[in-house]
């Protein structure tokens, strides 16, 4: 559900740069399989929710034997979340929707002479952020995919 609209009371400059830091950071984070540190970059309660997800994940120890999980799946390839179109709509001081757009890759775990990247999906994220000592975590992120893609 794409909610952003030329009304949409965009996030300032100081913030826009905090929380695209803090999704540099996640995704690689998520693309070398660290689980564990992935789900710290969610609240305690935070909540992983994909539409074609039958319910949603909730909490770090869930969030962590997923990454582990998905890690394991695709051992032998390298996985590259890319990010754009990001918007930032500032709900309060200490809380954020952000929404973009995420192209998934895959890449045989070989030179690029030995391999073909492979575009995996596209994906539209919502996210809804909060910051707790000066650090943004997802509360809740809501991710679906464009196209059907099997």
């Amino acid at each position: 559900m794409n909610t952003h609209n030329l009304t949409t009371k965009l996030a300032p400059h100081n913030i826009y740069l905090e929380i695209q830091q803090f999704y540099a950071l996640q995704l690689k984070i998520l693309d070398r399989g660290d689980g564990e540190q992935w789900a710290r970059t969610f609240t305690p309660d935070g909540v992983f929710q994909a539409a074609d997800m039958p319910t949603p994940l909730t909490g770090r120890a869930t969030l962590t034997k997923a990454i582990e999980h998905q890690t394991h799946k695709h051992e032998g390839l390298i996985l590259r979340h890319w990010l754009g179109q990001l918007t930032i709509e500032q709900l309060d001081d200490n809380t954020v929707h952000a929404q973009s757009y995420v192209m998934v890759y895959v890449i045989p775990n070989q030179t690029l002479l030995d391999g073909d990247v492979h575009f995996r999906h596209h994906t539209l994220c919502n996210d809804k952020l909060t910051r707790t000592n000066g650090t943004w975590h997802v509360n809740n992120r809501y991710v679906t995919t464009d196209g059907n893609y099997k």
